[in-house]
């Protein structure tokens, strides 16, 4: 996952989109607990700890995870971490993929390159 250009604020964004996947059936199991503070680790997130924290306590508002939000440089980042962390579980329910479909639909494009 490339991130070395994301801002911070980038970062806590795509950590609060993966949180909001791993929160799709209500509970956070804890290959996913594990996968969240792998994430928080790789995107370098400030205060890692205690983000992760926060987010297995309780899934990201909708606000905080408004896909029209996210730049379009930041995009693909948000959609890899989904996928990572639908499968983080060891499984993929339909309902997890019909969610990323939607997110993948709102989430802007990377314009091709000329």
């Amino acid at each position: 996952m490339v991130t070395a250009a994301l801002s911070s604020r980038d970062r806590r964004q795509v950590l609060r989109f993966a949180a909001s996947f791993l929160w799709a059936d209500l509970e956070v199991a804890d290959a996913e607990r594990r996968f969240l503070t792998q994430l928080a680790r790789e995107l370098d997130v400030d205060d890692g700890p205690r983000a992760v924290a926060g987010l297995l306590a309780s899934p990201p508002v909708p606000e905080d995870v408004d896909p029209t939000s996210v730049p379009p440089a930041v995009a693909d980042v948000v959609r890899q971490a989904a996928l990572r962390a639908i499968a983080a579980d060891g499984r993929v329910e339909h309902a997890e993929m019909t969610m990323f479909e939607l997110l993948d639909d709102l989430l802007p494009r990377s314009s091709p390159l000329a």
